[in-house]
């Protein structure tokens, strides 16, 4: 009986041990593979980033578009029935990625924004701090490989590795999303140094990837084609760099523009599906 009452005891600490690990964020993912979720890259008015991945009333939002964007942005929210934001991440400073921030944190819940580390001033990224410290949104920003997990998906977010870059772009945050076994990759605005430093990361391959910079290439762009060997590579434009088109067409990656019209996919936790066909392509 004691031995039996031993071996009871030590499966309980296991099991309670194993949940502990996976509430941290360790084991099996968090996220349910078996609910679906959304991805939709908006098309905006001048070629801004702004990508919405959601499932039922929550999201979280990478890049916000320009201050014009905003009122298309809210109007997709309110039409897909997100009601908060889990997060929203801000990959870096210009305005054509935080211009839309301030309408939608005035009109959305939002639980965190995530920031890079900027060692400048720059007015409508001062307004955004400001206005989440009066509202007690909170601000994070990593200085290392940041794990989030929610229950529809989670994030692994890569942070600039140096604190001063001369280009702004190179600021940029960037993201993986798991649903599942769907992975999708969100480089930001990198250039070739911030590329490099991506490249450096151990990056899986990807159904969805954002191209960078809104397809303009730079010397690391081949290679992260050739690490990330996208189905899909979405470009936030109308059009992309030659270069970006042939490694589009060398590792078999459909290109798809959102300069055109809004790239949505559905994700089933295996496969990631294209759902508007009049999403262009070249």
């Amino acid at each position: 009986m004691r031995k039996a009452a031993v071996v009871c005891a030590w499966i309980a600490l296991i099991l309670i041990l194993g949940s502990a690990y996976r509430a941290a964020g360790g084991g099996v993912a968090l996220s349910k593979s078996d609910e679906e979720l959304q991805v939709r890259v908006l098309q905006t008015k001048d070629d801004a980033d702004c990508i919405i991945m959601g499932h039922g009333e929550a999201a979280v939002m990478i890049d916000a578009g320009e201050a014009q964007d905003g009122e298309t942005i809210l109007e997709v929210l309110r039409k897909a029935g997100i009601e908060k934001l889990d997060a929203l991440i801000l990959t870096h400073p210009d305005l054509d990625h935080i211009g839309g921030a301030m309408a939608v944190l005035q009109s959305v819940t939002v639980d965190k924004v995530i920031l890079p580390y900027y060692d400048r001033e720059k007015e409508e990224l001062e307004a955004i701090k400001s206005y989440c410290k009066e509202a007690g949104i909170r601000v994070y920003y990593p200085n290392h490989v940041w794990k989030m997990n929610m229950e529809y998906m989670s994030l692994l977010i890569y942070p600039p590795q140096e604190n001063h870059y001369k280009e702004d772009n190179n600021y940029s945050l960037a993201v993986l999303a798991e649903h599942g076994n769907v992975r999708m990759f969100f480089g930001g605005d990198a250039l070739r140094k911030r590329s490099e430093e991506l490249l450096l990361m151990n990056l899986p391959e990807v159904s969805l990837y954002k191209v960078p910079h809104h397809g303009r290439a730079n010397s690391a762009s081949d290679e992260l084609f050739e690490t990330l060997q996208p189905v899909y590579a979405v470009v936030t434009s109308k059009t992309a760099d030659e270069e970006i088109v042939h490694c589009g067409r060398q590792y078999g990656s459909r290109l798809l523009f959102s300069g055109e019209a809004d790239v949505v996919f559905q994700s089933d936790g295996e496969h990631l599906i294209l759902q508007n066909r009049e999403a262009t392509a070249q």
